[in-house]
């Protein structure tokens, strides 16, 4: 723990430890007991179950061949806790930091990712491969890709409706550029749909492509981009053309 915590004992109850000192100091309130031992820094632990009792580790010092000894209470902790440790520090690599109103939606990121961590570790159990863990988390989100359903086809979108949830389906989802088919009996072979990017009241410009999911209009050249990627695509298509202006001047 760290001493400056609040509750914490004051600094002129603490004795300074030095690096040459095997000795340990233990303070206690009654209920928890303040643990200090230098170990290559100062360890201090804060215990209700254990007292200063230092413990060999059954380990020895590769330079001096002495055996390593360490507090009791932080023997057991490495004895126990060490894999929760090695788990919050793999699942940190890989962290949601993204900062949310929504507190359960880091809850339930960090569950996601102690379930593909558990996953590339039965993995590793049953394969005994030596993929690494980035590339086993790549390959869960490409066969996740892979399942995910194509989006069904929506009907034509009211102004109103296009500010909600479509104004999400339309940054977010999959989509991709067709001819637009001819309809069944008709003389046009090759139809025509306004683009909804670059088209204007009394200026209409047509294209022969659509995004079949958003059922619109659309050329394949800067108009498909800007309207899967640009909230305002109208705005946005203003300031591309200001810009192709400048640079041609």
């Amino acid at each position: 723990m760290r001493l400056n915590r609040k509750g914490g004992p004051p600094k002129s109850m603490l004795p300074k430890l030095k690096k040459t000192d095997t000795d340990t100091v233990a303070l206690t309130n009654g209920k928890l007991n303040l643990l200090r031992f230098f170990d290559k820094r100062e360890v201090n632990v804060l215990t209700t179950a254990h007292d200063n009792k230092i413990v060999t580790t059954g380990k020895t010092n590769p330079v001096t061949s002495e055996a390593i000894v360490k507090l009791e209470a932080v023997h057991m902790y490495n004895k126990f806790m060490g894999a929760v440790d090695r788990s919050d520090q793999m699942v940190s690599y890989n962290a949601f930091k993204r900062r949310t109103l929504k507190w359960w939606k880091k809850a339930f990121s960090h569950m996601l990712m102690l379930g593909v961590l558990n996953a590339y570790i039965l993995h590793k159990m049953k394969t005994g491969g030596s993929m690494t863990h980035r590339i086993f988390r790549r390959e869960v989100a490409k066969q996740l890709a892979s399942m995910a359903p194509m989006c069904p086809r929506l009907e034509r979108l009211t102004p109103v409706a296009e500010v909600g949830e479509s104004s999400l389906f339309r940054l977010t989802a999959r989509h991709f550029l067709q001819s637009i088919p001819p309809k069944p009996g008709a003389k046009k072979q090759r139809p025509q749909r306004d683009c909804v990017v670059c088209t204007k009241p009394g200026n209409r410009k047509q294209s022969r492509y659509e995004c079949p999911s958003c059922d619109v209009g659309l050329h394949l050249e800067p108009c498909f981009k800007l309207y899967h990627t640009q909230k305002d695509y109208k705005r946005a298509l203003k300031r591309k053309l200001e810009e192709d202006q400048e640079n041609s001047s």
